[in-house]
């Protein structure tokens, strides 16, 4: 029978997020959506659902995307049918869709439709126009969590996340604790965070009490207000709030609120906004401040007339002003190659200065400026500022703004980097950000090596830095990566070695930074990391001889094992050209030193989706490590649509010894080599849904094929005939004690779904139900497991020993596996 999904369009519009309890959608009034006669483009949506216990969907799920200048999208829906169940529990999934071209994306309405079950969103990735925007959830849809919503609106970032420390103070007017759900949302100058949850395992929120919450969300540059509420869903909803305190690795806010959050009392809101305090200044006359400002010597690359400066100190702030409008000379033009511009701003007394933040806005990605340093003069008092990088908006989001601290004592230190790029290069925007235990420095662009020429991340290349930067004490972690701007966009990042001050520190990666993966990775010192037992992994590789089987893409592997797992690495090597690696009929070795993972049980291969020929047929696998064979059978395609495969091992056998008089070499796999096993007969049964029955598809020459797993291993494809009444007898590998069963069906020219609701399978004396009660679509294969057996009901009381077996109990004269096959 042939079952066609066609997607549809709701109808619906997103609801706005509208309450008592939610200010900030208040705001967010409902959009005329601009009519555009562009066509439609290409958008890459990757959605991270959490590892959270029950976290998946089963949809349907929509997505909207909002632009600048109104443009927005329609509702786009990506799942196509309830049961597709692509959202699963700590999945991440990749979805192109096709939508009209609203620009770069800004924020996003996401819902899904399952009331039944709720679903965990770790965040959102929109690839488009070279941008690749996150959008961070962190949060439930669900309508017995948080706010009880099923759609969520969230705000895009391009730089990676921040962590913000959060301390929340209740008063000590509180009698019960608060149990209703906490929300807050952090808004800045850059953009602001999605609406998130305060939740702790024990009760936070009691009376004269202090909770400490750590959230991972969007950069919103310098923060300027806070919204904090709760949704007034609790038993006990009255809340005294004392204080709020909000610190990032930059920043540190404290507001004081001294309200009741209640519908019952004071204002009768559940939710505060609040702003930062700023206390009154010492002197009642305002004063100048002397600003210069030093370019570097190097042309900007458009003329920048709009750097903005903020100066905070100890007792207040100078809010954003354009410095242009306070210049001491409007002879000359500003910013300009090797200058050193002055201008002169009367303000009331802020104290001592902690910080500063310049910078410019740049919607268009034009601008580039090289900041060398800042220094500001008030009274006697000199604070100098060093910058020495870039600030463009073609680097990242908020790579035009820089904020940063005083350096009287002008100690900064020297850093040398090394970065070693390994079979792939890239002509990206590199960033690398250094964590000590005392500090962390600003964000380098990596532009200039130390000869003084052009930074070249090209292939095999190895590169060494000259920095310079405040003291981080020991370093902890390093966060590098690149923008992905330019047309290579797959970097294999080698290694790091940074040096300073008698002090070494090496990061092993051996990694791809790009479009697959993502683009800036957290790094941790090979010194800080616990040392790990190691062991040669040599892998043989076979492609199909079929034709069309050969890929020109990125061939990568995960091994999973009894005691670890590997990480993901990507098969390759020195011995020969990578274009020459996965031909038709083909077999390939490698050879790796990593971490023991014990006894494998698993591996994981797949492709990245590169080059002209992103389908690969793989037939097998092979892994020897140490004196044990893993072999793994595949007989796969992967394409764009099934990208990787989960495989299972063979029995592991003892590889011979060498013969003292032959030597034989590692290169003697081939696709014909198997495992010596026994084989049995397994008699299967297979009911189909009712719309299967009533179909006329009785084809013996099938595609939908089953695969039986044991103790033992696994069987090869066995084709299922539709519809056929009969057992269906096999003579095939003895796998054992049967585990699971592997459902599938293979690509073909018709858009055919195979319903099967249950599945039995006889060998000898032992009989194994499955209720699967699915359907299976062409080129995917599922997974099920042993269905238990289900005890007859019995009104009176059973006499049967706990010790009786299944098969000899009787009721009616029929026995207990005689009833479940007649059922």
């Amino acid at each position: 029978m042939v079952v066609i999904y066609k997607e549809k369009t709701s109808g619906k519009e997103p609801q706005s997020i509208k309450s008592e309890s939610n200010p900030s959608s208040e705001k967010i009034q409902p959009i005329t959506p601009v009519k555009s006669a562009n066509p439609k483009i290409e958008y890459t949506i990757t959605i991270k659902t959490g590892n959270n216990r029950n976290s998946g969907t089963n949809g349907p799920v929509y997505i909207k995307i909002f632009g600048r200048d109104n443009k927005e999208t329609d509702d786009i829906l990506l799942t196509s049918a309830s049961n597709e169940k692509i959202f699963q529990q700590d999945s991440i999934k990749k979805i192109p869709i096709q939508a009209i071209d609203i620009g770069k994306p800004q924020r996003i309405m996401i819902r899904h439709e399952d009331k039944t079950n709720g679903w965990f969103i770790d965040y959102v990735e929109i690839s488009v126009h070279n941008f690749l925007i996150r959008f961070v959830a962190n949060r439930w849809l669900d309508e017995t969590k948080h706010d009880r919503k099923l759609s969520a609106e969230l705000f895009g970032s391009e730089q990676p996340a921040t962590s913000y420390d959060i301390e929340v103070q209740t008063g000590s007017e509180q009698i019960e604790p608060l149990d209703s759900p906490v929300y807050m949302q952090i808004f800045g100058t850059i953009t602001n965070t999605p609406k998130f949850f305060l939740e702790s395992k024990n009760a936070s929120f009691t009376k004269d009490s202090k909770a400490k919450f750590s959230v991972s969300s969007n950069n919103v540059g310098d923060i300027q207000k806070i919204i904090i509420g709760h949704e007034g869903l609790g038993t006990v909803n009255d809340w005294y709030l004392k204080n709020v305190k909000v610190q990032t690795d930059t920043q540190q806010h404290e507001y004081t609120a001294n309200k009741w959050l209640s519908l019952t009392k004071d204002d009768k809101k559940l939710y505060v906004e609040l702003n930062q305090e700023t206390p009154r200044a010492s002197s009642p006359s305002p004063a100048a401040y002397l600003v210069t400002v030093h370019t570097a010597w190097v042309q900007p690359a458009e003329p920048i007339e709009n750097i903005q400066l903020t100066i905070r100190g100890s007792d207040g702030s100078i809010d954003k002003v354009l410095l242009k409008d306070y210049a001491k000379s409007n002879e000359q033009q500003l910013f300009q190659k090797g200058s050193s511009d002055q201008f002169e701003i009367k303000h009331k007394d802020i104290g001592k200065i902690e910080n500063i933040t310049i910078g410019f806005d740049d919607n268009d990605q034009k601008s580039a400026w090289l900041l060398e340093s800042v220094d500001i003069q008030y009274g006697e008092a000199l604070y100098h500022f060093q910058a020495q990088c870039w600030l463009s908006s073609r680097l990242g989001q908020n790579f035009n703004w820089i904020i940063m601290r005083p350096d009287p004592s002008n100690d900064d230190i020297n850093y040398k980097v090394i970065i070693d790029t390994g079979e792939s290069g890239i002509n990206s925007n590199v960033i690398l950000c250094i964590y000590g235990n005392e500090n962390i420095t600003k964000n380098f662009a990596l532009k200039t090596i130390k000869d003084g020429t052009q930074a070249k991340f090209i292939k095999d290349s190895h590169l060494e830095f000259d920095l310079k930067a405040i003291d981080v004490g020991k370093i902890k972690k390093i966060n590098i990566g690149h923008d992905g701007k330019g047309n290579d966009q797959q970097w294999f990042l080698k290694f790091i070695k940074i040096e300073k001050q008698n002090e070494h520190y090496t990061f092993k990666i051996n990694q791809c930074l790009g479009e697959t993966q993502q683009n800036f990775i957290d790094l941790i010192p090979e010194e800080l990391l616990p040392k790990k037992d190691q062991a040669i992994y040599k892998m043989t590789v076979v492609t199909s001889s079929d034709d069309d089987s050969s890929t020109d893409s990125g061939v990568f592997m995960k091994i999973y094992g009894d005691k670890d797992q590997t990480k993901r690495f990507q098969l390759t090597t020195t011995k020969e050209n990578s274009e020459l690696l996965f031909k038709q009929g083909q077999t390939d070795e490698f050879e790796i030193e990593l971490n023991d993972v014990g006894d494998i049980n698993k591996i994981n291969i797949g492709h990245d989706g590169k080059g002209l020929r992103p389908m690969w047929h793989v037939e097998s696998v092979q892994i020897q490590k140490g004196s044990q064979i893993f072999k793994f059978h595949a007989d796969q395609v992967l394409d764009l649509s099934i990208q990787d495969i989960d495989l299972i091992p063979f029995v592991p056998e003892k590889s011979p010894s060498p013969k003292p008089t032959k030597s034989e070499t590692s290169r003697s796999t081939s696709p014909e080599d198997k495992v010596n096993v026994k084989e049995t007969m397994y008699k299967v049964s297979v009911q189909y849904g009712s719309l299967q029955q009533n179909s006329n598809d009785d084809d013996d020459n099938t595609n939908l094929y089953l695969v039986i797993v044991g103790v033992n291993g696994k069987t090869k494809r066995l084709p299922l005939p539709v519809n056929k009444k009969d057992e269906i007898e096999f003579n095939t590998t003895d796998v054992g004690k049967i585990s699971k069963i592997l459902l599938g069906q293979d690509k073909n020219e018709h858009e055919i779904v195979y319903h099967v609701d249950n599945i039995i399978i006889k060998q000898e004396n032992e009989i194994t139900t499955f209720n699967t009660e699915d359907a299976i679509k062409q080129n995917t294969e599922l997974e099920f497991t042993p269905s238990p057996i289900r005890q007859p009901s019995i009104t009176r009381k059973s006499s049967i020993s706990p010790e009786t077996s299944t098969s000899d109990v009787k009721i009616k004269g029929k026995c207990i596996k005689c009833l479940l096959l007649s059922e």
